[in-house]
């Protein structure tokens, strides 16, 4: 059952239900002495979380994070929150998402900052497919946290060249200045 606001909406979105596929880290999985990441690809989508930066109209795309589960369905508030308790993948490895399919999912992502007009820097969460890059969104953060486990400083030194988190602080400020001038 789901439960509808009272008065009813005059508008509503209706998105496809979306099923990924768990990535776990796993040691000693049936019986071998090797820990990794045990990952099925049936559904073939996962959830992915992207930091973006720029100017409006010029958003970039840094490397997309996926977050594993080392058990349960759900993140604890522990590895969403507390540093040093989740793990992430950044870049997502090539044997979950291919090249071809994470080049085309970054330009997507960059395609949907720069429509919805996003400036500075945000996270966008959304689901993507291992094997063409498609992007359903989930989520844009335009004010997102910045705690001890962000992912955002993981993907702006997975950059090439790295960008360290003095420069990524910098250009945040910089471009908060940029924008303050221009209003």
């Amino acid at each position: 059952m789901i439960m509808m606001p009272d008065p009813p909406a005059e508008k509503f979105i209706f998105e496809t239900f979306i099923e990924t596929d768990d990535i776990l880290v796993v040691s000693k999985h049936g019986g071998s002495t090797q820990s990794g990441l045990l990952w099925n690809g049936v559904n073939r989508w996962v959830e992915v979380t992207v930091g973006v930066m720029g100017t409006k109209g010029e958003m970039h795309s840094f490397n997309p994070s996926i977050t594993v589960k080392e058990d349960g369905d759900i993140l604890s508030l522990e590895e969403k929150f507390q540093g040093g308790t989740g793990i992430n993948l950044t870049p997502p490895p090539t044997s979950i998402i291919r090249e071809e399919a994470l080049h085309a999912c970054k330009n997507r992502i960059e395609i949907l900052a720069n429509a919805l007009g996003l400036e500075g820097f945000s996270r966008i969460d959304a689901f993507v497919h291992v094997d063409t890059g498609e992007v359903l969104v989930i989520e844009v953060n335009t004010v997102p946290g910045m705690t001890p486990s962000t992912v955002l400083i993981h993907q702006a030194l997975a950059e090439d060249p790295p960008m360290y988190p003095r420069q990524f602080f910098r250009t945040v400020t910089d471009l908060a200045l940029l924008r303050s001038k221009q209003n």
